[in-house]
């Protein structure tokens, strides 16, 4: 019941973008920042993307690096068009750290970047400071109701009613951001904290917009956005569909995955004559690693002529699944590199899935967790 109160409050992740009202026809972008003591020993890789707005960190040299000199740093970019830029902290032993910032770069703005220990504040041109006011709204509510999600947590006679006045009144508070947003949808900082952030919809947000603000220097980020809108909504439709295909009682959907010059498919397991419990899973999910040793129990338990477990890697590359297999000590079977196969069959659109299948390959259970994995594995057992 406590995980109830666990319910994502305004947004899971804030993106930290940022952009400029100006029409300066200058085509430099300038940032200064300060850094607190607890940080002040660091430098930042810089990364700059394309006219999409993403950056592929992973996988991309930076293009410069910024030094850190008495607490505080400036960037200069030469730039005709808005870009996304990434900042990533690095320490004086090289060490890269986990903390970034990324925001648009525009030309002719200036802008003022404030580094915490552990957040970031912007501000500085009159853009900046229509995303700082709204950005400080949500940071401060959000401080607020986790706050009270924590001592919330912490009571031992956590009731429904409780559970209910809680959530009832963090949807006022988020109604109260909404409110600001649709009342400030005219200033550039909101509509790009919008666009990013998608506090509103897209598609919703952008109805009745000044049409020199819509079609102005961030109309490639609002068509971005509502293009990948619309891809979410196919997407969700499609694995509403398919959730509903392959819900409880209906026979198994096979698919495949290659890996190092293999083929393996989900049929290779299921439909064989065993019981087969099916882990749809990531080596960078919390929630999944969690699982882990009950799902290891289990197989410890009861495997055999009648009981198998699979593990299907999802979403995730491939070292790093082959390492938490080894950190894990995990010992049943893996179909390796599935990344969407699966879950796009399955209408899988969180994880763990942990899902299983009679030995004719019809599916018995879904959604498993907990000690409800060996209860359902002992039911179709006998045991």
């Amino acid at each position: 019941m406590k995980k109830s109160i666990l319910k994502a409050f305004f947004l899971a992740s804030m993106f930290c973008v940022i952009a400029a009202c100006s029409k300066s026809n200058k085509t430099s972008f300038t940032i200064n920042g300060t850094v607190s003591d607890e940080i002040s020993d660091t430098a930042y890789f810089v990364y700059i993307g394309d006219t999409t707005f993403n950056i592929d960190v992973k996988n991309t040299a930076p293009v410069d690096t910024i030094i850190v000199k008495d607490k505080k740093f400036s960037y200069t970019s030469d730039i005709k068009e808005p870009r996304l830029i990434w900042l990533q902290a690095i320490f004086k032993n090289g060490e890269v750290c986990g903390a970034y910032v990324d925001f648009i770069l525009v030309p002719g703005e200036k802008a003022d970047l404030k580094v915490c220990n552990g957040y970031f504040e912007l501000d500085g041109t009159p853009f900046y400071h229509q995303w700082h006011q709204i950005d400080e709204i949500v940071s401060n509510l959000q401080k607020k109701y986790r706050a009270k999600a924590d001592s919330l947590r912490a009571l031992e006679n956590l009731t429904p009613d409780i559970i209910a006045a809680f959530n009832k009144e963090a949807d006022s508070a988020f109604n109260t951001i909404k409110d600001y947003v649709l009342e400030h949808k005219n200033e550039e900082g909101v509509l790009v904290y919008n666009t990013m952030a998608r506090i509103i919809p897209v598609d919703e947000f952008i109805n009745g917009i000044n049409p020199e603000v819509r079609n102005g220097k961030f109309k490639g980020l609002i068509d971005i956005a509502l293009k990948q809108a619309e891809a979410s909504k196919k997407a969700e439709q499609a694995a509403a569909e398919n959730l509903e295909k392959t819900a409880e009682g209906a026979m198994f959907v096979d698919f495949s995955a290659e890996y190092e010059g293999k083929t393996q498919k989900l049929s290779d397991y299921v439909g064989n004559g065993k019981y087969v419990l099916v882990d749809f899973w990531a080596s960078w999910c919390g929630p999944c690693r969690g699982e882990i040793p009950n799902l290891i129990d289990v197989y410890n338990k009861y495997k055999g002529s009648n009981f198998e477990v699979l593990g299907v890697a999802t979403w995730d590359a491939p070292e790093d699944t082959k390492g938490a297999i080894e950190e894990l000590k995990i010992p049943y079977p893996q179909i390796m590199n599935a990344q969407r196969a699966g879950s796009d069959a399955y209408g899988i659109r969180g994880i763990p899935e942990i899902i299983l299948f009679a030995p004719d390959g019809k599916i018995v259970k879904r959604g498993l967790r907990g000690s409800d994995i060996e209860l359902a594995v002992k039911a179709c057992l006998g045991k």
